[in-house]
């Protein structure tokens, strides 16, 4: 009996853990303002203000993505930390 309930807990745990339901309850999206393309560029100052626009558009995707990365890898490791702290406590104290 004693093992059935520890490996009920212990997929429980890891069911909880692994479940999206614990992340945010919203999906973020970039706040980056895409650049307008004029339908003719009629002088030069006109192409290089859409280049740069471009670039510092590109600039804001790559950091909403690194971010998300980040936060992706902070999650990964809290359930991965929690895992090992309920493993932990099942083979020191039930055992």
């Amino acid at each position: 009996m004693k093992s059935t309930k520890k490996s009920i807990l212990i997929s429980l745990l890891i069911l909880i853990c692994a479940s999206p339901v614990l992340a945010d309850m919203f999906t973020p999206s970039p706040s980056c303002s895409k650049p307008y393309k004029p339908y003719e560029f009629t002088e030069q100052y006109q192409v290089d203000s859409f280049n740069n626009d471009v670039q510092r558009y590109k600039r804001c995707i790559q950091d909403f993505v690194d971010e998300q990365n980040d936060a992706v890898r902070k999650h990964q490791q809290a359930a991965d930390d929690a895992i090992d702290e309920w493993n932990s406590f099942v083979n020191l104290e039930l055992n």
